[in-house]
């Protein structure tokens, strides 16, 4: 099962995704909500939250606090939001098929039977599928046949986070909504994070990061300690080893992150040197993805890092 972090349901506000959003109410509202929906996009750029606004926008109508349609706004008052945060909602379903921590077929199993079932409440039934682009073989195959022949009053939708190949036979029956969102928009996405979550931000350049990731991020450099004055080595030490303990894979991409803009500052400052910088690059991500693949010593990959950036001190 998934657990709503924390940043999507602080997120109570919907903000630049007012299309996508208006295009599922209305679709809900004919009565032609497909059985299936896609919703593809970056990590990131607010599709679980839109998935949680439509959500609470449904199953609030019938409330004294429901949902601020004008202002797309989640009353947080509202019985169907505290059921979510309490885990006690009994018509919404969320799974999470996260890189090495896949969906097991006993759930798809057991979602099937429970999707025989009339819900208690008559309403209409929820199954949201959470990076359903890590979903292995054996998984979608014990999916598919729930996908194809949706029972009652169940809706799927799945998202997907464009983090690897979706397979094919989900995604030919769903209907997809491709996600995305422009400069403007990310960047009022991230100036309502910022006042918001109320961060320092150790990332300066917000336009290279989707909101999501942007926030998450500034969270592990508060959490983690992490200076932004700090050298480059000394960052990914610090994620390294948090990786090494709790194994969040969105630590190593950090690193990604940290690298490629490290580099692209060098470059920037060293036009004479852009291909040695872009093989150096390449090198010491190696060695990370090394670490992860084959749980290589730290303590030596961090030793080949360093030397390695040594060539550019």
């Amino acid at each position: 099962m998934l657990q709503i972090d924390q940043g999507s349901h602080q997120s109570t506000q919907l903000i630049a995704l007012d299309k996508y959003f208006d295009e599922m109410v209305n679709l809900y509202e004919s009565s032609i909500f497909p059985r299936v929906m896609l919703l593809s996009g970056n990590k990131g750029i607010g599709k679980f939250t839109l998935v949680f606004h439509f959500l609470n926008y449904i199953y609030s109508k019938k409330e004294k606090n429901n949902y601020n349609l004008s202002e797309k706004l989640i009353n947080i008052n509202s019985v169907f939001y505290n059921s979510i945060l309490n885990k006690t909602c009994a018509d919404v379903i969320f799974f999470q098929a996260s890189e090495n921590k896949n969906i097991k077929i006993e759930d798809v199993r057991n979602l099937k039977s429970v999707l025989s079932r009339t819900s208690l409440s008559n309403e209409p039934r929820f199954i949201i599928i959470d990076e359903v682009e890590f979903l292995n073989i054996s998984s979608a195959n014990a999916l598919l046949k729930t996908l194809e022949e949706p029972t009652g009053n169940n809706f799927f939708i799945l998202i997907d986070n464009k983090q690897a190949d979706l397979i094919q036979t989900i995604s030919s029956r769903c209907l997809k909504n491709n996600i995305y969102l422009n400069t403007q928009q990310k960047k009022k996405i991230t100036d309502y994070l910022i006042e918001l979550n109320k961060i320092n931000f150790l990332i300066t350049d917000t336009n290279s990061l989707t909101p999501g990731l942007l926030l998450k991020y500034s969270i592990f450099s508060k959490k983690y300690k992490i200076d932004a004055n700090e050298n480059i080595l000394s960052k990914l030490k610090k994620v390294l080893y948090a990786y090494k303990k709790n194994k969040d894979k969105d630590l190593i991409n950090m690193t990604f992150f940290l690298i490629n803009d490290f580099f692209y500052k060098l470059a920037k400052k060293n036009n004479d040197k852009i291909y040695f910088l872009l093989d150096l690059k390449f090198n010491i991500t190696n060695n990370i993805n090394d670490f992860t693949i084959y749980n290589l010593n730290l303590s030596s990959v961090l030793n080949s890092i360093e030397l390695k950036l040594k060539n550019v001190s």
